[in-house]
């Protein structure tokens, strides 16, 4: 939800902005003010609460080749698992407000190179059950399934399903080889950026910080994902466009300095999602993936090590 420039930093939102979000803004600044502590509920509930979005046509057409199956959960909700192809396996982790067939597009190609390839939908997410959500219980959720699916050969996750994956890596999710694409680095930042955005004050915004660490049991400092990079062994690809309008550009680039071996191909013009359906992507994740060389191509983009 944050608003970058092309080099990754937040700017300001400004008056060309619809007049409905000027006037949330409005309403969220005077809030800020007089309610705060009803401000910092009303930012926990839309930071924690995933968008349902229809499902688009091309990737309904991926996804009625899946086997279907599900995954009763111990927090007792059952998510479905949608899996394609035989061999070592490949979990795909969608984002938040994101879903299993946002990621199916790896599907074939990775299939193609002898994978099996699983999706799922998070709770609150596609067709699972739930409305709240967030990183710490994102993790959980994978951590479940890779347990469920064994040791893992790779792992390709974009967005907050980044984070989410490392996290559980910390918490002793086993895998081989991973692909990020656009990962969050900085949770608490992002919510800074987040209130910034919708018009509730700093001070709102620490508010909610300490709101969300108490419900979820976690210091956000403690989620960061730089610090836990530092300990990882696992070969990591990352995919983040310069102008990522949802996860700025830096995050990437912090994570990638701190995680030993790991890689950053930097793009242009492919914005937060689109990144995501890009062949030259999709080509240099299953070469990696594969073991082979990640490929040098025509994406508008550089290779940056850590």
């Amino acid at each position: 939800m944050s608003i970058t420039d092309p080099s990754g930093r937040s700017r300001q939102p400004d008056r060309s902005d619809p007049l409905v979000i000027r006037l949330t803004r409005a309403a969220a600044a005077l809030a800020s003010r007089a309610v705060p502590g009803l401000s910092a509920g009303v930012l926990e509930r839309l930071f924690t609460t995933p968008r349902r979005y229809a499902l688009r046509p091309h990737e309904a057409d991926r996804m009625a080749s899946a086997q279907r199956g599900h995954l009763d959960l111990a927090e007792g909700l059952r998510i479905p698992l949608y899996r394609w192809g035989n061999g070592p396996t490949v979990l795909l982790i969608h984002g938040m407000s994101g879903r299993g067939s946002q990621m199916a597009g790896f599907a074939a190609p990775l299939v193609a190179a002898g994978f099996s390839v699983v999706a799922f939908d998070a709770p609150g997410h596609g067709a699972a059950p739930g409305k709240r959500f967030s990183l710490p219980e994102h993790a959980q959720v994978v951590l479940q399934v890779a347990r469920h699916l064994g040791p893992l050969a790779g792992v390709v996750a974009h967005s907050v399903g980044a984070a989410a994956m490392t996290l559980a890596l910390s918490e002793g999710a086993e895998t081989g080889r991973l692909v990020y694409f656009a990962p969050p680095e900085d949770m608490e930042g992002h919510l800074f950026r987040v209130a910034r955005l919708l018009g509730f004050s700093t001070r709102v915004a620490g508010r909610t910080k300490r709101r969300l660490e108490t419900r979820l049991g976690v210091p956000m400092e403690a989620l960061r994902g730089r610090d836990i990079a530092r300990t990882m062994t696992r070969p990591l690809l990352v995919f983040h466009d310069r102008g990522d309008g949802m996860v700025p550009f830096s995050d990437g680039a912090t994570l990638i300095r701190h995680w030993p071996s790991a890689r950053l191909v930097a793009t242009e013009g492919l914005g937060h999602a689109r990144i995501l359906r890009d062949p030259e992507a999709l080509d240099r994740t299953v070469r990696f993936l594969a073991g082979r060389q990640s490929g040098q191509g025509s994406i508008g983009s550089e290779d940056v090590a850590a």
